[in-house]
């Protein structure tokens, strides 16, 4: 599972899910540059949650370079963004400190084998923060479940 990185994205509509599936060898200097493109389309609204399918992916990130990543990352989305990981054992270190960070943050996260159940959940959050929109109440899930 080498090769050139690429990624491919894909919005679902009418929930506003960006769906980002990655390929090949991802390096620090790709991730901040790609996942700063990423997160800017994002920030111009119309997304509700996103999930990154690692399954395709290789990393090459050490652990500092793992948490800069996610501090980035929760730094560009509000509190209480949903974030979905599919990813294979062999991301589980990756995706866990991300996930860490995240959350201390106040972003949901939660991780999937399979992209089905991801979008699933995603759909889910997205659903519980409009119906706490129309309540009236700023905390949409306070039963969501994170690591």
């Amino acid at each position: 599972m080498t090769g050139r990185f690429s990624y491919i994205t894909r919005i679902l509509e009418p929930e506003g899910l960006m769906y980002v599936r990655i390929f090949g060898v991802n390096r620090p200097d790709l991730s901040r540059d790609r996942g700063g493109m990423l997160l800017d389309r994002v920030a111009r609204g119309g997304i509700n949650a996103v999930i990154f399918d690692y399954r395709r992916m290789v990393y090459t990130h050490d652990t500092f370079q793992i948490g800069t990543l996610a501090g980035r990352v929760a730094s560009r989305l509000p509190a209480g963004f949903p974030v979905a990981y599919v990813l294979g054992r062999q991301h589980a270190g990756f995706v866990v400190t991300l996930m860490r960070t995240l959350t201390r943050k106040g972003i949901i996260t939660e991780p999937f084998a399979s992209h089905r159940p991801a979008i699933a959940w995603a759909n889910h959050q997205i659903a519980l923060t409009r119906a706490a929109a129309i309540a009236g109440r700023d905390d949409p899930a306070p039963h969501a479940r994170s690591a």
